[in-house]
């Protein structure tokens, strides 16, 4: 039987022209995390239900996500305006409409798949930079930075952080596509 190693999060990921986009924005601004961590949106990890049980079999937990994957449809959504996390330094795009992400993290809270406690409420988002300290012009050339095309988000993954030596390692793990119809 075969456990999670590391820290392990259910994502959406970015398309390609978005991801890219986001990730230059995350090295313009030299985010802590640029290089380690993708741009993608946590569903379950950091918000709402937290990290993976590690004590549970991967294929179980693969095995639920392919039976949701098959009743969600591919997410067609645009970003809002940047903001940030009250008291924090971390600054993200939200999304216009915040309903298809809340249903998917309800339907993998509500499986069989078990979770450690997350402190905070489910907030779907991508997150653009995460500094210790910015300045009032950084932060000014930050919040008017506007992605407004609207994408389609169709791939849920499982990915987990590996965290060795003080260098953080990410992990793809498991990805499979929202089939539900459009």
């Amino acid at each position: 039987m075969e456990h999670f190693k590391h820290d392990t999060y259910i994502v959406l990921e970015l398309p390609i022209k978005i991801y890219e986009q986001v990730m230059t924005i995350k090295m313009t601004f030299k985010d802590s995390n640029e290089m380690v961590t993708p741009a993608d949106i946590t569903v379950a990890g950091s918000s709402g239900v937290g990290l993976l049980d590690p004590v549970q079999e991967l294929h179980t937990v693969y095995s639920v996500l392919d039976n949701i994957a098959l009743k969600i449809k591919p997410i067609k959504t645009s970003f809002l305006e940047v903001t940030r996390f009250p008291s924090t330094n971390i600054f993200f795009f939200s999304f216009k409409d915040e309903t298809p992400f809340h249903d998917l993290h309800r339907k993998i809270a509500h499986s069989n798949i078990r979770f450690l406690k997350s402190e905070f409420p489910f907030k779907p988002h991508v997150t653009l930079c995460t500094r210790p300290s910015m300045t009032e012009a950084e932060i000014k050339k930050l919040f008017k930075i506007k992605l407004d095309e609207e994408f389609i988000i169709d791939t849920l993954s499982v990915c987990s952080l590996e965290v060795s030596n003080n260098k953080m390692k990410d992990h793809l793990l498991y990805k499979v596509k929202l089939n539900g119809c459009l």
